[in-house]
């Protein structure tokens, strides 16, 4: 059942702002972390680490404002604008993914098994992990409602 739309207290609204920003900056450190390890794994095969860490660093900024609306709407039971945030978070996971096999020559197979192994295990962990922060905010918020009620 979907919650009823209440605003949040100013508490609510403080933690979520700080929680974004905390993700962003992580999203931000691990695109820089990120370039290096695959350009020194890849370089040699024609991959432009500049175009990269540019991909990358844009898909990170918009991942580090959508991943949190995504889960934040599906918190709030506000399914719509959850999936919009949601689709836009895949593609920009994506994105820089795609260009290692578009700017770089021919990759060998053991480095193209390696890099869709890691595509499908960074993808698994992210979902795993917003699956169980959107579980544990729905919990938490109908906790908060549940006593809000209670005291009326």
């Amino acid at each position: 059942m979907p919650f009823a739309l209440r605003h949040h207290d100013p508490e609510t609204l403080q933690r979520r702002r700080r929680l974004s920003r905390t993700w962003a900056g992580i999203v931000v450190v691990w695109s820089l972390i990120r370039t290096v390890i695959v350009w020194a794994a890849v370089g040699d095969y024609g991959l432009n680490p500049w175009i990269y860490l540019s991909l990358d660093l844009t898909a990170a900024v918009i991942d580090a404002l959508s991943t949190p609306r995504m889960v934040l709407n599906f918190i709030d039971d506000h399914m719509r604008k959850a999936i919009e945030w949601a689709l836009i978070s895949l593609v920009v996971f994506i994105i820089p993914d795609l260009y290692i096999f578009l700017g770089t020559r021919t990759l060998p197979k053991r480095i193209i098994l390696v890099i869709c192994a890691i595509i499908g295990l960074t993808l698994t962990v992210g979902v795993y992990g917003v699956t169980r922060k959107i579980k544990k905010g729905r919990a938490l918020r109908a906790a908060a409602l549940a006593a809000e009620d209670c005291g009326t």
